[in-house]
C-alpha cells in the first residue's frame, strides 16, 4: 500500500472539486490568496506537519496511542 501523507489523504478522498475544497479552506483560515491551487496545495503542505504535531502530543499522553482517520473505508495512519 502506497504511503501518502494526510494532505494527499484527505485530497485523494474529498468529492469537492479544487475549486470548492479552497473557497472552503478560505472560509476556514480566512485566507484571500485567488488562486485555488495555491490554496490547497499550501492546506496539504499545513497539515503534514499539523500532523507530525498532534502525533506527537498524543504519544506524549500514551507511548502507544495512534493517530488514525478513517474516511469512505480508506484509513489514514501516522507513523
Amino acid at each position: 500500500m502506497e504511503k501518502v501523507n494526510l494532505g494527499e489523504f484527505l485530497h485523494r478522498n474529498s468529492h469537492k472539486s479544487n475549486k470548492d475544497l479552497a473557497d472552503s479552506i478560505r472560509l476556514v483560515k480566512k485566507l484571500s490568496n485567488k488562486h485555488d491551487n495555491v490554496v490547497v496545495h499550501q492546506e496539504k503542505k499545513s497539515l503534514i506537519s499539523t500532523a507530525k504535531k498532534l502525533s506527537q502530543c498524543i504519544k506524549s499522553f500514551n507511548e502507544d496511542a495512534q493517530l488514525t482517520i478513517t474516511i469512505n473505508n480508506k484509513q489514514w495512519q501516522q507513523d
